[in-house]
């Protein structure tokens, strides 16, 4: 066999193991990409799709069971993405299952994980479309993240600072952390709160007895509270009160008239109150009349002596 005959064996064999290859190659990508197997068309719509692409996965249950074959801008708004799924899944996936778009780890490629509904909802049709819901932003999350750590960042250097001056200083601060002694006080005044707390408590039981026994008819509350009869003598004596208020407003309003007509010089009271020779005169004639007393006994016993007089006297005894 000669050297070119050698040569053509080997670019043959060449050739039909690259086509072989080549073969395999296709065949996995076709199936990566469901060109040999029967599939179905979903939809679902994002605000935004966070740099999902054209080619990338769709997962249930965390299998890949399909691709995104379109991405549409349909407004300012809105995002529908097609996808093609595996013909199998028509078996599984409801009408409440819902679509999120997720991340391939923690920075890989996006692609769209589609939930399991419920055994209640009906199986998914061909072109029907999926609920979708909002998913976190990882780039955005990261920001938040970043600004976070910058900030508690900012609060663990003030909280170092201030320990530092509180530690420096020694004041106030200081000796409350420090001291024991306010420490038992403070304690000691805690006790009393609880204790008053509890107090607080038993009186507000006390209270809603009160009310309950009133709301029962119970109690001298629940009497005033319940009794008609007493809320009728109770209004009487009410209204007779008020009448008595009413009368000694009038007898006020009269006697306030006396006395100004006595303060105005009217009347025989306030000529006695008034007028200080007639007060003169009054006591002048008291005096004479305590006199006149005292002498009448002897001149009553002059007048049973006198002739003209002593024959009624004797008739008066004799009657007695």
């Amino acid at each position: 066999m000669n050297i070119e005959t050698i040569k053509n064996i080997r670019l043959g064999f060449f050739v039909l193991t690259g086509t072989a290859l080549l073969i395999l190659a296709l065949y996995f990508i076709g199936s990566n990409s469901n060109l040999f197997s029967k599939t179905f068309k979903l939809y679902a719509k994002f605000e935004t799709v966070n740099g999902l692409k054209k080619g990338n996965n769709v997962r249930y249950g965390g299998i890949d069971v399909g691709i995104i074959k379109n991405i549409e801008i349909v407004n300012d708004t809105t995002i529908r993405v097609e996808m093609s799924v595996e013909a199998d899944l028509k078996k599984v996936i409801r009408n409440n299952s819902a679509a999120t778009i997720g991340t391939d780890g923690l920075m890989g490629n996006k692609l769209i994980n589609i939930s399991a509904g419920t055994a209640e909802a009906g199986l998914i049709k061909d072109g029907e479309e999926l609920e979708s819901l909002a998913s976190l932003n990882t780039d955005e999350m990261l920001r938040t993240l970043d600004k976070t750590n910058r900030n508690i960042l900012v609060i663990s250097a003030n909280l170092r600072d201030i320990t530092q001056k509180i530690t420096d200083s020694r004041g106030t601060l200081y000796t409350v952390l420090m001291d024991t002694t306010i420490a038992e006080g403070l304690r000691h005044t805690l006790g009393n709160i609880d204790v008053v707390s509890n107090n607080i408590l038993q009186i507000s039981d006390d209270i809603n007895d009160v009310v309950s026994e009133a709301k029962n008819g119970k109690g001298l509350l629940g009497t005033l509270v319940k009794d008609t009869v007493m809320a009728e003598d109770l209004s009487k004596a009410v209204k007779e009160v008020r009448t008595a208020g009413e009368q000694i407003n009038t007898s006020a309003g009269e006697l306030k008239v006396i006395l100004e007509k006595v303060n105005n010089g009217g009347g025989t009271l306030s000529t006695l109150i008034n007028d200080t020779t007639s007060a003169n005169s009054l006591k002048r004639s008291l005096i004479n009349i305590d006199a006149s007393a005292k002498k009448l006994p002897d001149l009553m016993e002059a007048l049973k002596h006198n002739f003209l007089f002593k024959g009624y006297f004797k008739k008066q005894e004799k009657k007695k």
